[in-house]
């Protein structure tokens, strides 16, 4: 089946925002009572759940982490470049009739913001900032329903596992990146439909699909 919706993930799938990330964690850690991230590939190369553990974070802690740290990288929002190639993707997708959505843990105003500065904000239908680390299956479900589209004909595209994690939970297929957070080799391992090393690649996939119809 053709993809008619294709729901993006921001840091680190849109956008090049490790750097920041990262050095974001690291500045509000120590308020937080938590370790700082000393080694980036070896964190890279941790599942989500096993990486909050190494740091500190306990689940109950993660709802003002996530609160700091959305306040924390607003100034920063409009600075975050696209990664390269994905302007031009996200044009001809956009072309071909593909809507266009984001979901992320990032919040709506810091996404907005960035895709404007990118002068990308038309290219999208909606833009969804979810507060839970681990509650997107949820949100892809309601995304779902409002569409009105048929889960076969949704790609979700994710750069960490728990993208991967949540798209399988809520019957949607996948497109795991391997340029974002999560390290090749354990995206390699997940359950996802599709591994894009490069943004070109996402256009084959969707032409693929089309193709199959």
């Amino acid at each position: 089946m053709p993809y008619r919706l294709i729901v993006f993930d921001f840091d680190g799938t849109l956008v090049d925002s490790l750097t920041l990330a990262v050095a974001t964690y690291n500045r509000i850690a120590p308020g937080l009572g938590l370790r700082a991230i000393e080694d980036i590939e070896a964190a890279r190369a941790m599942p989500t759940r096993q990486l909050l553990r190494t740091l500190g974070v306990r689940f109950w802690r993660l709802p003002r982490l996530i609160r700091t740290f959305r306040a924390a990288v607003t100034e920063h929002a409009a600075q975050l470049p696209l990664h390269p190639g994905m302007r031009e993707i996200l044009s001809e997708l956009h072309g071909r009739g593909c809507r266009l959505g984001i979901l992320s843990s990032n919040s709506e105003e810091n996404i907005r913001a960035c895709l404007r500065a990118n002068l990308v904000e038309e290219r999208f239908a909606f833009v969804i900032g979810y507060p839970k680390l681990f509650g997107k299956a949820k949100a892809l479900r309601r995304i779902i329903r409002q569409q009105c589209i048929p889960r076969t004909e949704v790609l979700y595209v994710g750069d960490e596992l728990r993208d991967i994690e949540a798209g399988r939970r809520a019957r949607v297929p996948t497109a795991a990146v391997t340029w974002g957070f999560h390290a090749a080799s354990i995206l390699e391992a997940s359950p996802s439909e599709h591994i894009l090393r490069e943004p070109a690649e996402l256009l084959q996939i969707v032409s693929s699909a089309s193709e199959r119809h």
